[in-house]
């Protein structure tokens, strides 16, 4: 978005129009085409939702679930979704369809199987509903790219032949109710604050595509990645939620532990990167190719420290 085109929507919003408000709202929120002014973003999206802009409605119920410009109140969230739906807008309307139009026990978590104490490995059976899988989906399919790596040699990220698959990414104002619950939901398993997770990473696995061997912490080693970890920290968790199942091949492995998982739809998987606070090898791990079938995955990276909104 030009200069101009910003002038021009803080000049709407500031006359009073809705959309122009949640407009520009969102972009402040995380300097998207705009600078990084969460405060002033959050006062333009809440003028948006007293006006009754569907959008800015569903946008203030993800600020609610998080706490973001006011305390977290998740009643508050499922009452602004469940506004937009009254005003007639299918997101919102479908979101309730997912996860209900009232809280309520949205957060109890099934019991979850301890694998591995060293690294720490769970798996957790019906982690979310099939419902909210199909919806994630939905949601990530129109956005698919290819997948890339970081670059230990130069830095920043690209595409290498070790990862052959596809996905996309959810900023905070890219997410819904739906999604902000499996954020939530996460946090409880693992005992970590929502504001540590990377955003949410949705991979699309064609047949034979694959993700080779690999470790999901930062090396503390490699020059390029100093500066992540003083900033960002460590990534101490990886959660993985499977999405489908109906694909052949596909399970993540781990080759050194002689171990690997393929859950059903809606299972998770979460292990810890760290052991003792250092990197743990006995962490590598794939995920094998698919030899037939699509296979959908939501992928979470947590920190060590809160991190800054994406």
């Amino acid at each position: 978005m030009s200069i101009a085109d910003v002038t021009s929507l803080q000049q709407r919003a500031q006359s009073g129009d809705a959309r122009a408000q949640y407009e520009l709202g969102r972009r402040l929120l995380v300097g998207r085409d705009a600078p990084f002014a969460p405060d002033d973003a959050v006062r333009l999206i809440e003028s948006a939702a007293k006006q009754n802009e569907t959008d800015a409605l569903q946008l203030s119920a993800v600020l609610a679930a998080t706490g973001i410009g006011r305390a977290q109140d998740w009643s508050a969230a499922f009452d602004l979704v469940r506004g937009a739906a009254e005003l007639g807008d299918a997101q919102a309307v479908g979101q309730l369809a997912v996860i209900g139009d009232r809280f309520g026990d949205q957060l109890a978590i099934p019991q979850s199987v301890e694998h591995f104490d060293a690294p720490r490995i769970l798996t957790i059976e019906r982690f979310l509903s099939h419902a909210a899988c199909a919806w994630i989906m939905e949601r990530a399919r129109p956005s698919l790219e290819a997948a890339r790596v970081k670059n230990a040699e130069q830095g920043g990220v690209n595409t290498h032949a070790i990862r052959t698959n596809t996905g996309m990414g959810f900023s905070l104002i890219d997410t819904d109710l739906v999604i902000q619950l499996a954020h939530a939901r996460i946090a409880r398993v693992i005992g970590v604050p929502a504001a540590h997770q990377e955003p949410t990473n949705i991979l699309h696995y064609m047949p034979g595509q694959e993700y080779r061997p690999h470790y999901d912490f930062i090396d503390p080693g490699v020059a390029h990645f100093a500066r992540e970890l003083q900033t960002v920290g460590q990534r101490t968790v990886t959660f993985l939620i499977y999405l489908n199942d109906d694909y052949e091949g596909g399970a993540t492995k781990f080759p050194r532990l002689d171990w690997s998982f393929k859950g059903k739809a809606g299972d998770a998987l979460a292990f810890w990167n760290v052991t003792d606070g250092r990197p743990d090898p006995l962490t590598l791990h794939a995920g094998t190719p698919t030899t037939n079938g699509v296979k959908w995955l939501f992928s979470k990276w947590v920190r060590d420290r809160p991190l800054p909104l994406v």
